[in-house]
């Protein structure tokens, strides 16, 4: 972003000191110069990995994990990506999976703190480093690490993870039924991340908007090594010509601190959808003067909140043309190439469509590449048809034991993503039973921990289509959100694009003016709506291009045509495999406005015109 001629003067008007606590790491970005790059490393450990098949769970009764272990027999693969995507014969494999690496440590991995970091793996983790375990974790979508500093070899270091992607009813998304695929294996790179034992640990920056500048809230995480430590910390803009601005602590022998510090600026650019303006905070940690550690940050200024029945967008009412993804793209399954994933989002832009709704945490790069094209994100814990039984599953048991897996990863996905300017809503669940007394606790435990760790965005969670009086979780929600299938999903079905207008408009606007009625002055999104249409297929029957179209079109008829609402979502963006044991649609859900491969329909023509984009007939 060029900020040549911009003249920014900060004024320090709060300094807080706080105690750590609360706040787990976050991913940040690194500095590169010389004197800190010993200091702190990343390497990713991406070659020389090999993979066996366990269908008889026999690995750990057998050591594989072993330093001994014979794994010549094992098959070589690439890291990340998933093992569906080896073989078509692992296509929605569900089980359980070895992986082993040996690699070589950096001298400078051995000298500061170490960890080994998973960006993401499918589902259930056991983790071995040269025979000794180093521990497991329990969610397929978010990073864990191990700390790994006193375990790591001079010479050759082995690696050995087990994996287990089958799915349990106390496990995300806690549901019998799971529409999408969850692809097996290393998703995200593994990483050997070290840093200096006097260091930064966290940083998190959020901007807002006051007046012709901003407002800008610093939390900085910091550790010190076994004696007491005076130390100072230097904050400055990158690339912005402007004195930095400097704090002087002491920080406990082999303690945690962390520092909140308020600043503001004279004058800065919104973030928004239209000008996607980022900067970078660079926060140095100094010792007797000389620089010890240093993180960077990328962020943006903006605001996103309620007033009435309106969304506020730096102030500003938010009309919401969204779409629902899933991180699934043809034969590379949630691993594309990034430079597919920035044309199929440029895409997006260019078809009018302004927030991305995802049903479970995306992966950095993803988000990032939101920030800087201007694309808003509605990002949901992956808790889905949770207590649900819609198709023939019975004894479904709902309990508040949800909570120990969901709180967790409600608290990584925060600390991880809120930096990033895109996000400007938590959604705690999708369609789920949150009309009983268990739902609605949950629900309500849920957005309270959000708001607790993160009060600077919008919280709310989704409902199935129909009536939702009784989902009173909704009056400690931020937004109503809700989704709406007439004549597509939900009955009366239309059977030709001469129905919809009885069977989809009417019904879908009086369902609306229903649900504002229930919850009077809060701001409603209409979060899914949509029809299959299968690429090729033409006609004016479901499941053609051309009554997918239709149907898109009429319900935006509904939801355009109420002034109280906040926009709509359409489900979904590309078409996408369901997972081989859901067959209540197939094995293909045709939703999508592209195709899996992202190849245009008739429908993303059509929304395009709707949504006020540039895409032509």
């Amino acid at each position: 972003m060029e900020l040549s001629g911009r003249f920014l003067r900060w004024v320090f008007f709060t300094l807080g000191l706080v105690l750590a606590g609360g706040f787990d790491r976050l991913a940040i970005s690194v500095a590169v110069g010389e004197d800190l790059r010993a200091r702190r490393t990343s390497m990713v450990i991406a070659a020389g990995w090999c993979f066996q098949l366990d269908t008889h769970d026999q690995g750990e009764r057998e050591l594989w994990f072993a330093d001994e272990s014979d794994r010549s027999a094992w098959r070589s693969v690439e890291v990340p990506r998933a093992w569906d995507t080896y073989d078509e014969s692992l296509r929605g494999y569900e089980g359980i999976a070895w992986y082993a690496v040996s690699f070589n440590a950096s001298p400078a991995a051995r000298q500061g703190i170490s960890n080994l970091t998973f960006g993401r793996v499918m589902y259930h983790s056991r983790v071995w480093l040269n025979g000794e375990f180093l521990g497991e974790h329990i969610d397929g979508y978010l990073p864990f690490s191990f700390d790994i500093t006193h375990k790591l070899r001079n010479s050759e270091n082995h690696l050995v993870l087990r994996v287990d992607n089958r799915p349990r009813i106390d496990w995300m998304p806690a549901a019998k039924e799971i529409e999408w695929v969850q692809y097996g294996g290393i998703l995200q790179p593994v990483r050997l991340e070290t840093r200096p034992e006097l260091s930064i640990t966290n940083l998190a920056v959020h901007g807002v908007p006051q007046g012709a500048g901003a407002k800008i809230e610093c939390v900085v995480d910091l550790e010190a090594p076994t004696e007491a430590t005076d130390v100072r910390l230097k904050f400055e803009v990158e690339g912005v010509s402007h004195p930095p601005a400097f704090l002087d602590l002491t920080l406990r022998a082999g303690g945690a601190a962390q520092r909140r510090i308020s600043l503001s600026t004279e004058e800065i650019v919104p973030w928004s959808p239209e000008t996607p303006t980022l900067y970078t905070l660079v926060v140095t940690l100094e010792k007797a003067g000389h620089a010890v550690d240093q993180v960077r940050t990328p962020f943006g200024v903006r605001s996103i909140a309620t007033h009435g029945r309106r969304l506020l967008l730096n102030g500003k009412p938010l009309l919401i043309r969204g779409v629902n993804r899933y991180d699934e793209f043809g034969l590379f399954g949630p691993n594309p190439p990034l430079e597919l994933v920035e044309t199929e989002l440029r895409l997006m832009k260019q078809a009018g469509v302004n927030l991305i709704r995802t049903h479970y945490p995306q992966a950095p790069e993803f988000l990032t590449l939101c920030d800087r094209l201007g694309l808003l994100l509605l990002e949901e814990l992956p808790i889905n048809w949770w207590g649900m039984e819609w198709f023939g599953k019975e004894g479904v048991v709902q309990n508040e034991s949800i909570l120990e897996q969901a709180l967790p990863m409600l608290r990584r996905m925060i600390h991880r993503d809120r930096n990033h300017p895109c996000v400007i809503i938590w959604s705690m669940a999708n369609e789920s039973k949150t009309d009983n007394e268990v739902g609605i606790r949950v629900m309500r435990s849920l957005i309270r921990k959000a708001r607790e760790l993160d009060p600077t965005r919008l919280v709310t969670f989704v409902t199935a289509p129909g009536t939702i009086q009784e989902h009173r979780a909704y009056e400690e929600a931020d937004l109503v959100a809700f989704n709406l299938y007439p004549g597509s999903l939900g009955p009366p079905l239309a059977h030709h694009t001469d129905q919809l207008e009885e069977r989809a408009r009417k019904p879908a606007a009086a369902m609306i003016l229903e649900h504002l009625s229930a919850f009077p002055g809060q701001p409603m999104l209409v979060s899914e709506f949509g029809a299959m249409g299968f690429p090729g297929q033409h006609g004016q029957v479901p499941a053609t291009e051309e009554f997918q179209a239709a149907y898109l079109e009429t319900l935006w008829q509904a939801i355009s045509g109420i002034e109280e609402l906040s926009g709509g979502v359409v489900w979904s963006w590309a078409d996408y495999h369901h997972r081989r044991q859901f067959r209540a649609l197939g094995a293909f859900g045709a939703f999508g406005l592209v195709t899996i491969d992202r190849r245009p329909k008739l429908a993303l023509r059509t929304m395009s015109r709707l949504f006020g984009g540039e895409i032509r007939e």
